[in-house]
């Protein structure tokens, strides 16, 4: 199925016999599960079988027509706050249970936690580990019973995650697919051990068991998981290190996590909801003054500045990482309920993930699992993990590019050298930690989501959990608000298990064929139109102009090397509730964390496009201009800020430092070469300087610094080293001389 293949997989089309048939091929990664039957399957075309493309999409009211209906005095049964994930899943939920809900997010729906993450639909094969590893520790020789509970608790928190995502990948295929992800093995005894208990040391030797065990978690509906001798893995993987025993290969879902939290928005507001973007909430309204329930809240449209009030008989926070912030609102004396946590990753060249197969580093230096995974035709490396308060910055820390750059370079062949310059985007994310302050003393702590009321204001919050398990949240978080707010009588069961999100009913994978043949866009473009728009995909081709080439006939590209059509903005701002250059470029087509050079250089088009679309002034269209290219800058990218701290390298980068030193390419550095070099880069040191730095380096003592001792020195002398402070600013500077030119590494467009 189209549905399993890599992102980079072809369609072949042919034309057949005189009666017109098309004979179709496509490549196949895996089986086909076998519980995705019924009207959610997939279908395989056939002879006379054909797309129905005159497909009506279902017309929502525009955005204006929503803030009318927030602000004109109705009282809904659910408001729900906050636009990622969970609180649209919350909206959908509740809406499709027969109750009035209104859902508002102050940015753009996904714009903060549910944008950023790893792009997996993962059913969290580390959990396993992690709940194993602690069940087997000496000190619950004491408490065997909490011991057993506490493993319990957490595997059945993997089965839910494992049938949310089955629910997921079965009803969505425009939105998602499932990606092989192969798990190098390079030694039979891991040491140290992954996730720090000894019983994995033997990993190696028994993952391929516990992969078959995952598999079956989920009912073996996930293409099967296999090994991949040496010989084949050298076959499939020519950019990794050759020095492995086998590859183990397992399957998890991966999706464009902004564009499926914008669909289950945008589904919300086809079963009736009232959905918002770009809405702040202010204030709450409670009954008795600043006593009682609440009973609303003030809100401001950011777009506007209108402010205004919204009436509601229950009201949920889902604000992720973010949640505390609505709680001060509401009580500015209020314990905290979440941490912090960041993520960041960053996005490499396709090549670095051949044939469209991901990697996982079960062991990094640090004892996290590291992905590389192929994504939107790039790939996505991450990610770190760091405690703090969550902020709206996307631009990650520079040291953690680096230390991804460098945990990179530990399976990769010596062929392929990854450098500071091959960056093309990088961003971080926080994720919840969540606790309950409401829980009574000695209350189990949660191992998943955390629930919790408000007992003086009766708001609810929702916080915590996986992407894969956001229906589930929802469902739990509505069914307590349900019960606390007295709305039994009008709310029916939860009835989204099996509801298809937007652009997914009558969706085929014969669908990106038609647009193809119909409309005259490249394959790559229809594929992209087809994973993103679902049905709708016809109507966006409908706005495509004609390219003047021969081909592709029609679709003008928005950036050459990526498939975004020009037309899609226009879409998007009719169609899709986009009101800032900003969301255009981050959110809807995810240039921004695709490629963030190239994200810049497109910026003013996209602001025209949308200046007709929206009928902004003159001055509208540069202050969206303006705030899109101060957000931008915040990515990460092929250089650093000019404010970075090069505190680490990439092996390959130190290399090239050593072979400047080498300046008679013996392979070494002496005394007079490094004195020499020091003063053409614009360092120079005096002899007592120069012999303390050399005999720092000189780790033998032999007179002869070679290039192992150099990348020792570097790693070990730490960033208030001298001549290792000087090196990486002249490093950098150079470095941000790259990526200007045709034949500068990792700059994929124009």
């Amino acid at each position: 199925m189209l549905r399993y293949a890599a992102r980079n997989s072809r369609l072949l089309a042919a034309a057949g016999t005189a009666s017109g048939a098309i004979i179709v091929g496509t490549t196949y990664l895996g089986k086909e599960p076998s519980s995705l039957e019924g009207e959610n399957r997939v279908q395989v075309p056939t002879d006379g079988e054909s797309v129905d493309a005159s497909y009506a999409p279902i017309i929502l009211p525009s955005r204006p027509d929503q803030v009318t209906r927030l602000s004109n005095g109705k009282t809904f049964d659910v408001l729900v706050i906050g636009g990622g994930a969970t609180g649209c899943g919350a909206a959908l939920d509740a809406q499709m249970r027969g109750l009035e809900t209104a859902l508002i997010e102050r940015g753009d729906f996904a714009s903060e936690t549910s944008g950023r993450s790893t792009k997996l639909i993962w059913a969290g094969i580390r959990y396993i580990g992690t709940a194993l590893g602690q069940l087997l520790r000496f000190k619950n020789l004491i408490r065997p019973v909490d011991a057993v509970g506490d493993f319990g608790s957490e595997f059945k928190m993997v089965l839910g995650a494992h049938k949310e995502r089955k629910i997921m990948l079965a009803n969505n295929p425009h939105l998602t697919s499932w990606v092989p992800i192969a798990v190098p093995i390079k030694t039979w005894i891991s040491w140290p051990p992954p996730m720090g208990h000894p019983l994995f040391a033997l990993a190696p030797i028994t993952l391929p068991a516990v992969f078959k065990f995952y598999d079956g978690l989920g009912g073996f509906t996930c293409p099967p998981s296999h090994i991949m001798s040496k010989s084949r893995a050298r076959r499939k993987f020519p950019q990794l290190d050759q020095d492995v025993k086998y590859v183990s290969v397992f399957y998890e879902g991966q999706h464009n996590d902004a564009r499926t939290a914008t669909c289950i928005a945008l589904t919300a507001a086809e079963e009736g909801a009232t959905v918002t973007n770009h809405v702040e909430m202010i204030d709450i309204i409670r009954e008795n003054g600043d006593k009682g329930k609440a009973i609303g809240i003030r809100a401001r449209d950011n777009i506007s500045g209108k402010e205004f009030e919204i009436h509601a008989k229950a009201i949920v926070f889902a604000g992720g990482p973010f949640t505390d912030g609505m709680r001060k609102i509401e009580d500015p004396n209020c314990k905290p309920a979440v941490n912090g946590a960041a993520g960041t990753h960053i996005v490499l060249p396709g090549y670095y993930c051949a044939n469209g197969i991901g990697m996982l580093d079960i062991n990094t230096s640090d004892g996290r699992f590291l992905f590389f995974l192929p994504w939107q035709g790039s790939t996505l490396v991450g990610t770190t993990d760091r405690k703090g308060d969550a902020v709206s910055k996307p631009g990650p820390p520079e040291d953690e590019i680096q230390w991804l750059l460098s945990e990179a370079e530990k399976y990769l062949s010596n062929e392929l050298k990854v450098r500071r310059s091959d960056v093309l985007s990088a961003w971080q994310g926080f994720r919840p930690l969540a606790s309950d302050p409401h829980a009574p003393p000695g209350a189990p702590a949660s191992r998943d989501h955390t629930i919790s009321t408000n007992p003086d204001t009766g708001i609810t919050f929702i916080t915590g959990g996986k992407w894969v398990t956001y229906r589930e949240m929802a469902e739990d978080v509505i069914d307590r608000v349900v019960k606390l707010n007295n709305l039994s009588d009008k709310a029916g069961p939860c009835k989204t298990e099996k509801r298809i999100l937007r652009g997914g009913i009558g969706y085929t994978r014969g669908v990106p064929i038609k647009l193809v043949q119909d409309f005259g866009v490249s394959e790559e473009t229809a594929q992209h139109l087809a994973r993103t728009y679902g049905m709708n995909a016809f109507d966006v081709c409908r706005m495509a102009k004609p390219t003047g080439k021969r081909w592709p006939r029609s679709g003008n590209l928005l950036v050459e090397g990526y498939p975004f059509l020009e037309c899609e903005i226009e879409w998007a701002c009719k169609n899709e509730m986009v009101v800032t250059v900003k969301d255009m470029m981050c959110l809807r087509t995810r240039l921004a964390f695709l490629n963030s050079e190239a994200a810049k250089t497109v910026v003013p088009r996209v602001a025209d496009i949308m200046q007709t679309a929206l009928g902004w002034s003159k001055s509208e269209r540069n202050r969206q201009l303006k705030e899109a290219e101060e957000y931008l800058a915040q990515f990460g990218g092929p250089n650093m800020s000019t404010d970075a701290i090069y505190s680490a390298a990439t092996i390959t980068d130190i290399q090239d430092m050593f072979k400047t030193f080498d300046q008679k390419q013996t392979g070494y550095i002496d005394f007079d070469e490094m004195l020499l070099m020091a003063k053409k880069l614009g360092f120079p040191m005096n002899k007592m300087q120069a012999e303390k730095q050399f005999k720092s380096m000189d780790l033998d003592g032999n007179n002869k610094i070679t290039e192992k001792e150099f990348i020792t020195w570097w790693q070990n002398a730490g960033p208030d080293d001298e001549l290792r402070k000087n090196l990486g600013n002249k490093f950098k500077s150079s470095a941000e001389k790259l990526g200007t030119g045709s034949d500068s590494r990792g700059i994929m467009f124009g």
